[in-house]
């Protein structure tokens, strides 16, 4: 048995239920043994009553000093569990909390790796799923304690209840009295204390995020450059007070109520002893009964005002809890996200978009508007146009990260939506402007490309091939441990990389790849004009016998496509090769006659360092 994250409605049952998903025999160890300590604090009344009542017999000569014995020894065992019972419960506690912080992890990584796509680019779903995943693991851990704590507070109130409802019916009822509204007042500032919680978190996010533009590594230079540490500074004081402010109010709540119920306990526990001792003088009460009573009392009227409290308190808080966790749980997710790309080769034939719209979700202006297009085997293609004219937004319906549009999309002349995940995932390899860098050896971060064949010797071959075209085979040869060296920066012996050098790693990422369609995004925005043509010359080349899908903004690598695609106000505007579009004196015309100085700028001054370089050569030939 184990804690599998579900999609259904969270509520109060889950305080034991999800413990008990997690480690049933831990479980079952935590709340036996506090519940037994509860019964056990109940026995100790009756049974000091008793010792009392007996030594005060012996006294007068009524009672063998004998029948002492039995009752001090019941006595001992009692003082030596209530010793020894909270460390014994702290073994399996602390073994719950090893085992559920792996399977909630486990748990909460599967379900935010299957959520849709459009629900991570929303804010509110986004901000709801960490939120969620920061806490289950601590909750889960910690509400099992604080339940078990409930359940043994219950069990010592009501069995003194039932020792006093035996001896006094008034006395009962004026503490059900007392106990009732404390219940109500401690769920209500759970609620509160959970919703503070909630509101502040936002704050403390936003103010992590902050920090760590003012100390990480990665803004280091523009900190220098920009000096705008102080402006950050003063946004992250902002948030970070924000947060505060919640926080305090939330914990003065909490320490008001404190202050108030130790008033109370004592005023409550005093008035309850004054009836005892009138029943006493009344003949009611046994001298025993009636010490044990009045100890009983004030440990019960504590109980009832601070460990009771607390405990509703936090439960409390957790029920609220169960409230995200539900709709965490219920947030759509894509069929299979997880699964490997499928076995079996594509043979990619056609894409077609046939009068396809889209809109993204909760916005109004659609992106895409009755678009057309088609998509042929074995050619290259480029997508041009303004920002915001929906170049990406095409790549991502055909990789199936969005489904919600209008129009159908045909794969091989089938609605894509047909197609298996597994299958779609088979048929396209990506490479993004925001490229992924996995801080993992420079090997895994290229032959991750092609999951199913890492292991394999033919895909080291191939990573060996694709870097020495794309040039780079040298230099991370020449790393410390080669292929081996760990990138980023979570291991003392790891290395960063270049731009360049993380472009060119993606790419061969993307090659290794056996998908019949590449495309590529953007991932060279951050090159010259006229090293990105010669990348995407290489990449060409690669990919010979694939198709391939070139975006950017920077028209000098389009005359490399057999068909360009001009994009404007949803739709294609126009479509053609780079001489045909250039007769046309459209739109692309008119954007590539605008950069057409950056490429011979670019090439004067390449012509330059090579006619430097030359002569230097050949001066020291000389």
């Amino acid at each position: 048995m184990s804690f599998e994250l579900r999609t259904r409605t969270y509520d109060w049952k889950d305080l034991l239920r999800l413990p008990f998903l997690c480690e049933p025999l831990c479980t079952a160890a935590v709340v036996g043994q506090k519940l037994l300590t509860g019964v056990v604090n109940v026995l100790w009344v009756l049974v000091e009553a008793k010792f009392i009542d007996t030594v005060l017999a012996c006294a007068v000569g009524k009672n063998s000093i004998r029948s002492v014995y039995p009752l001090l020894a019941v006595m001992l065992l009692i003082i030596i569990w209530k010793r020894m019972g909270w460390n014994l419960g702290r073994i399996p506690s602390v073994k719950l909390l090893i085992s559920a912080e792996y399977q909630v992890k486990r748990e909460t990584v599967k379900k935010r790796s299957r959520i849709h796509y459009r629900l991570v680019e929303n804010s509110k779903a986004w901000e709801l799923s960490k939120r969620v995943s920061e806490e289950l693991n601590r909750n889960i851990a910690r509400m099992l304690p604080d339940t078990c704590d409930f359940l043994m507070s219950m069990v010592r109130i009501g069995g003194v209840l039932l020792i006093i409802f035996a001896e006094s019916m008034w006395l009962g009822l004026l503490m059900l009295l007392i106990m009732l509204p404390l219940l109500y007042v401690s769920a209500k500032g759970g609620g509160r204390v959970y919703k503070a919680y909630q509101d502040a978190s936002a704050y403390e996010r936003r103010g992590e995020y902050l920090q760590e533009i003012m100390s990480g590594r990665e803004f280091v230079d523009e900190r220098t450059l920009f000096a705008y540490t102080e402006h950050v500074n003063q946004e992250w004081n902002k948030q970070k007070e924000g947060g505060r402010i919640i926080h305090l109010k939330a914990q003065a709540m909490q320490e008001f109520r404190k202050s108030g119920s130790s008033i109370l306990t004592n005023i409550i526990s005093t008035i309850m002893v004054l009836f005892l001792i009138w029943e006493l003088s009344q003949g009611k009460l046994g001298v025993g009964i009636f010490i044990a009573l009045s100890k009983a009392i004030y440990d019960v009227v504590n109980i009832m005002y601070n460990e009771l409290g607390y405990s509703i308190l936090g439960i409390s808080r957790y029920i609220a809890f169960f409230k995200d966790l539900t709709a965490f749980a219920a947030l759509e997710e894509i069929e299979g996200t997880n699964d490997l790309p499928a076995e079996e080769p594509f043979y990619f034939e056609s894409l077609k978009l046939d009068h396809v719209s889209f809109r993204y979700p909760g916005t109004e202006n659609y992106i895409l508007k009755d678009m057309c297009m088609e998509i042929k085997s074995g050619r290259h293609y480029s997508f041009v146009g303004e920002n915001g004219a929906g170049k990406t937004t095409v790549t991502k319906l055909f990789t199936g990260l969005y489904d919600a549009y209008e129009g159908t999309i045909l794969l091989n002349g089938k609605d894509i939506k047909s197609y298996t995940s597994a299958q779609i995932k088979s048929v396209f390899s990506n490479v993004y402007q925001d490229f992924a860098r996995y801080q993992d050896t420079v090997a895994n971060n290229i032959l991750i490309g092609n999951i199913r064949k890492m292991e394999d010797k033919e895909a080291g071959r191939q990573m060996e091939q694709y870097t020495r075209d794309l040039g780079i085979y040298e230099e991370l040869s020449a790393l410390p441990k080669g292929f081996d060296t760990p990138l980023g920066k979570l291991e003392s012996g790891s290395v960063d990389l270049s731009g360049g050098q993380w472009q060119r790693i993606a790419m061969a990422r993307s090659l290794i790849n056996p998908a019949p369609v590449q495309i590529l995004d953007e991932p060279t925005a951050a090159l010259d004009p006229i090293s990105e043509s010669r990348l995407y010359e290489e990449f060409e080349r690669m990919s010979e016998g694939r198709t391939t899908i070139f975006i950017s903004h920077r028209l000098g690598s389009t005359k490399l496509a057999d068909k360009i695609f001009v994009l404007q106000d949803g739709g294609v505007l126009e479509s053609g090769t780079h001489k045909e579009l250039m007769e046309r004196h459209g739109l692309y015309q008119r954007m590539f006659e605008s950069q057409k100085g950056w490429y011979e700028r670019e090439a004067q001054e390449t012509d330059k360092e090579n006619a430097w370089k030359g002569s230097a050569e050949s001066e020291q030939e000389e």
